[in-house]
């Protein structure tokens, strides 16, 4: 079986959560962490590019596996705070442009949060709390879980794994599994050939 190699990211202004099957060399290893940034002041462009260079720094030592497929948690619903919701887009654009300029273009698939809590839950409304508990029951024993960053970025992770048939765990609840099927997980091309996932929704 082909040997897969993905990144998970969950985007944040200023705790970013980011997991990897594969650590800088390519050796399979399963990690996570958190990139922590400055705190924006009102009118600072510095500290905007500050924060954006320092998360960008991180996702790019990270792809130096030279992961197959970059999962990101997609942006939440507008939640009426204008100004955070533009920057936290900015930084999916800045982020996600930087990934399909890579000579070879690395892919990437956005996942919405509701899928990212069915999976880990069962429950798309499920807390932050809740997310992190059931991330660490069932992966904790891969890696250290640090805090809610983390959880949701392995749970990311552990997404693509079971989409394309290597789970990090068993995991066979039909509340939790149908989260995957209504993603489109797209095919892979891997060094030895392209690689289909073995569930997803319409393609």
């Amino acid at each position: 079986m082909i040997e897969l190699r993905f990144l998970a990211l969950d985007l944040s202004l200023q705790a970013t959560g980011v997991s990897w099957t594969h650590n800088h060399h390519g050796e399979p290893k399963v990690g996570c962490r958190t990139v922590h940034t400055a705190r924006t002041r009102h009118g600072s462009t510095d500290i905007d590019h500050q924060r954006l260079h320092t998360i960008l720094t991180d996702v790019a030592a990270a792809a130096l596996a030279k992961p197959h497929l970059v999962v990101v948690e997609w942006l939440p619903q507008f939640d009426g705070h204008g100004d955070v919701t533009l920057r936290l887009a900015e930084l999916h654009g800045v982020v996600k442009h930087w990934l399909y300029s890579r000579k070879p273009r690395i892919p990437y698939l956005d996942v919405r949060p509701p899928d990212l809590k069915i999976w880990a839950t069962g429950n798309g409304n499920a807390t932050k709390t809740a997310v992190r508990e059931a991330v660490t029951a069932t992966y904790g024993g891969l890696c250290h879980v640090g805090d809610d960053n983390q959880a949701d970025a392995l749970a990311l992770l552990s997404m693509a794994c079971q989409a394309y048939g290597r789970p990090l765990a068993r995991v066979t609840a039909q509340k939790q599994t149908r989260a995957l099927a209504g993603i489109r997980w797209p095919d892979l091309a891997t060094e030895t050939g392209p690689v289909v996932p073995v569930t997803g929704g319409p393609r």
